[in-house]
């Protein structure tokens, strides 16, 4: 019986992104939100995304994190993958 072993490699410091706090992710936010209704939005978003984090994917994770700025931000709407 053979067995491999597969060795995953680390990624280059250039092929990582910065480290970010909840902190700098609710500073943010209010930078993009369009208004007071949206700025008292960002404490329970961030609550939400800190309980969901452990698991997601890292691929996911930012897929949240752009689509509560999005929302906070009136962008407009469009359809995943047009």
């Amino acid at each position: 019986m053979t067995t491999t072993t597969q060795i995953r490699s680390q990624p280059s410091p250039e092929d990582l992104m910065p480290p970010m706090t909840y902190g700098d992710f609710q500073k943010a936010l209010e930078l993009v939100a369009s208004g007071r209704t949206h700025r008292n939005m960002i404490p329970f978003l961030v609550s939400a995304l800190q309980q969901q984090a452990p698991f997601l994917s890292g691929q996911m994770l930012m897929f949240e994190i752009l689509c509560s700025a999005s929302c906070l931000s009136d962008l407009p709407k469009k359809p995943l993958h047009s």
